[in-house]
């Protein structure tokens, strides 16, 4: 909806020119002829903007300006006088004014300036409005206010609450699998033993075997000749993260197979059996059930680890999350980094909305982080953002992901319409192009399937 600019002055004929001009820009428009009348239009319609006069019939602007220092939620303010002077302009600035004018006002400049007060009032109110929700999330670090990301947080929840059962995550690379199995580590009554993570992949398959069961002293040559716990002895009775599974070496899965069976392991070079009492969490960004058809992963370690499960979705999937993350990074960064941002343009906005983000969230903090350090302050704008334009922007062309409801041809177009819109973030021109139709028909098929 349009912003709503107050005109108060107690010239009829300055009115008119100014709801003229607030009209011809777009805004809706109110008037006011007096002080008494500016206050109870803003309590009764909360406009987004006063253009207030300083000379008014009962009283001055100023008086009027006065009772909205330190209030919240009050208007803009852009002071018009005939007599401007720096104390007049200091005094407005100091009771909360945005801006101030002499008349007779230039037409370009007041829009000018209307457009620029407006413009970073939105951002800041979008930029607070993302922050408070940011505060309320839950569970861990992780953000999400999909519905998508809603469901996999029920899924932490309950998973959490059966802290000896294993549980695997999958999902792509750079979907913050590592954030959800802390979340499930901070949700259950382990939480306050240790989180210890490994990547199978980062590692040879006898360093990771030494890594994770530890080792007896003299058992290989440069290892340390006192021994090494392991990392399940170091987890306790807490959590171990054990990221990319699909890459295990077959040798090794066959001993985890046996931990998971026996809950005991033993140190490379040892023949004492040790129990573990740590709960073991998997992720993986592969296909396990191929895998395991195809013989490179042990069917029998699969189900052993699919005991419960969390599917994290790709970004692409999610776009209504990438705005209150974008807005996560951007702050962390800005507190690095010693600077203030004061949010995306709407343009960067959409760019980051549309973009398909084949790395997911990492991909996307790489990419804030990079905008953050080279914007050097202020609004982010798209050029900021080095995303190009053609690459991988979120498109339907695979269809409908879930089930149609039925074969009829309405249905089927309902469908497809709230799939493509939703992919588009609710961006409606893209989606038409996507869908291959003009703006107005997807407007009129919006509004016949009361979407």
């Amino acid at each position: 909806m349009a912003a709503l600019v107050l005109i108060a002055d107690d010239d009829p004929g300055v009115r008119m020119a100014l709801v003229a001009l607030c009209r011809e820009a777009g805004y809706r428009t109110l008037e006011a002829s007096s002080g008494r009348e500016t206050l109870e239009q803003v309590a009764a319609h909360e406009p987004d903007l006063v253009l207030l006069d300083l000379d008014m019939p009962d009283g001055s602007g100023m008086e009027v300006l006065s009772q909205w220092t330190g209030q919240e939620d009050t208007p803009a303010v852009v002071i018009l006088t005939g007599y401007a002077d720096v104390r007049t302009a200091v005094q407005a600035m100091r009771l909360g004014a945005d801006n101030l004018l002499e008349k007779p006002v230039d037409s370009p400049d007041l829009r000018k300036v209307i457009e620029r007060i407006l413009v970073g009032r939105g951002v800041r109110a979008e930029r607070d409005r993302l922050r408070r929700e940011l505060a309320e999330l839950r569970p861990g670090h992780v953000i999400g206010n999909s519905r998508a990301m809603q469901r996999v947080f029920e899924h932490v929840e309950r998973v959490a609450q059966a802290p000896k059962s294993t549980v695997l995550i999958t999902g792509e690379s750079g979907v913050g699998k590592e954030l959800i199995a802390r979340a499930v580590h901070e949700r259950s009554n382990r939480a306050q033993e240790p989180f210890v993570a490994i990547n199978c992949a980062a590692l040879a398959e006898n360093l990771l075997e030494a890594e994770l069961f530890g080792y007896e002293p003299g058992a290989f040559t440069g290892g340390n000749p006192k021994g090494h716990r392991g990392l399940i002895a170091s987890a306790g009775s807490g959590t171990v993260f054990l990221d990319e599974i699909g890459e295990l070496a077959p040798a090794l899965q066959a001993k985890l197979l046996r931990v998971l069976q026996e809950r005991t392991y033993r140190r490379v070079g040892g023949n004492d059996d040790l129990v573990m009492d740590a709960r073991i969490v998997a992720a993986t960004n592969r296909d396990l059930v191929s895998m395991a058809e195809e013989g490179s992963f042990r069917e029998d370690l699969y189900y052993r680890l699919n005991v419960l499960s969390i599917v994290v979705p790709p970004l692409r999937e999610r776009p209504e999350d990438i705005a209150p993350i974008a807005i996560h990074f951007l702050a962390r960064f800005g507190e690095d980094l010693g600077r203030t941002y004061t949010g995306f343009s709407e343009a960067a906005m959409d760019r980051l909305r549309t973009y398909a983000w084949p790395g997911n969230v990492r991909e996307l903090r790489n990419t804030i982080e990079r905008a953050a350090l080279f914007a050097g302050g202020g609004l982010i704008r798209p050029e900021q953002l080095h995303l190009e334009p053609r690459a991988a922007l979120v498109s339907p062309a695979k269809g409908p992901t879930l089930p149609l409801p039925s074969f009829k041809i309405k249905d089927v177009e309902r469908t497809l319409i709230e799939k493509v819109v939703n992919d588009c973030a609710g961006n409606r021109s893209l989606a038409a192009r996507q869908l291959g139709i003009n703006r107005t028909t997807l407007y009129n098929k919006l509004k016949d399937y009361g979407l």
